[in-house]
């Protein structure tokens, strides 16, 4: 299974959970697990990040699919093992294959913002990323 394979299998188990929706299975790759596990674990600060990063809009209507998107994505640009424009890239053909391009396009320009700030961010709030 492809990463982009693992990344869609983590994309429907964070946007199953919005519903309150717990979709594991044996199967569920470890990548995939990894992702839901580790934006769970940070959800706190991913969505401060979110909301600290929107322009014009409010948290609470961001869409389901777009919010999944830039938790994932999020996660893996604090998370730092890929590069950034990967991580958001990544997330951007998640809201794109699950969503719309306009919600696509609001992922992108929101994680961008949030690739720019995010360091500061944790370093002025003395979070770990886990």
């Amino acid at each position: 299974m492809s990463r982009r394979e693992e990344r869609k299998e983590a994309f429907k188990l964070l946007f199953s959970s919005t519903f309150g929706i717990n979709n594991f299975s044996d199967d569920v790759s470890k990548f995939a697990k990894e992702i839901f596990d580790g934006v769970n674990e940070n959800i706190l600060i991913i969505d401060d990040l979110i909301k600290k990063n929107i322009r014009n809009w409010k948290f609470e209507r961001i869409s389901r699919v777009a919010k999944s998107a830039m938790r994932m994505g999020i996660y893996e640009v604090i998370k730092e093992e890929i590069p950034a424009p990967v991580a958001i890239n990544e997330a951007v053909e998640m809201a794109k294959i699950f969503g719309s391009e306009e919600e696509a396009n609001y992922v992108q320009a929101v994680l961008t913002s949030v690739a720019n700030s995010y360091k500061e961010y944790i370093k002025q709030n003395n979070f770990i990323v886990k």
